[in-house]
């Protein structure tokens, strides 16, 4: 059971980190809306999407979902710190489920 988690988590994390992203860099109105509250310049959203995707793409390779990992977490941490910044704490309950996942997923990686 846990060799299925050490394979699968990684690759489930970073579907989700490649659709924010991607879902990021497109820039729906909502999206634009958000990255404008939190405080980030005009296309932003396009340099944290590119991020998210990268870092999913990183999550899914099995010799760099350690790597991908950690990014992510980073990742996760400054959008963690902007949430709490601009006080919105709507968004905060998601973020903080996704860094714990990846805090898990290098934990896992770490003694695999």
């Amino acid at each position: 059971m846990i060799k299925l988690i050490v394979a699968w988590l990684p690759v489930a994390l970073g579907v989700v980190m490649i659709g924010t992203g991607a879902a990021n860099f497109a820039g729906p109105p909502l999206a634009l809306k958000n990255f404008a509250l939190w405080g980030y310049p005009a296309g932003f959203h396009r340099v944290a999407g590119s991020l998210g995707v990268m870092l999913g793409v990183l999550l899914i390779v099995p010799v760099t979902a350690r790597v991908g990992a950690i990014g992510s977490t980073i990742f996760m941490l400054v959008a963690i710190a902007t949430l709490i910044r601009s006080r919105d704490w709507g968004h905060l309950p998601g973020a903080a489920v996704l860094m714990a996942a990846l805090v898990a997923a290098i934990v896992i990686q770490h003694r695999a």
